[in-house]
């Protein structure tokens, strides 16, 4: 699981690098194996579903940026690998329960 993991976190620049959104699809054609099989792998050994966890990444990605850069949170979005504006917005509220610019107060205030 270990090279999968390694492939996934390769993916996952590569997305990022290029401002493509990640993919299960993508990322199991680039591994030879179904989605199916890279989707149950993945879950199994890590009990968290893959399409959930490359979201989680994107997330994550957006959320460092918020705090650290003064980018605009669309540039944000875009760079977070969401394909619209609006996108990222309502991935953004539904994962963190607030907007970018929200959570960008937020985490001025505690720095």
């Amino acid at each position: 699981m270990s090279e999968i993991r390694e492939a996934i976190e390769q993916y996952l620049q590569h997305c990022f690098a290029t401002e493509t959104p990640p993919r299960v699809s993508d990322l199991a054609e680039r591994l030879g194996m179904t989605r199916e099989k890279v989707s149950r792998d993945f879950a199994a050994a890590t009990g968290v579903a893959l399409s959930d966890y490359l979201k989680a990444q994107q997330l994550a990605l957006a959320q460092n940026l918020l705090a650290s850069s003064k980018l605009s949170t669309t540039r944000i979005g875009y760079l977070s690998c969401f394909g619209t504006r609006r996108t990222f917005f309502r991935a953004f509220r539904r994962g963190t329960g607030m907007s970018p610019d929200e959570y960008r107060r937020a985490s001025s205030a505690h720095s």
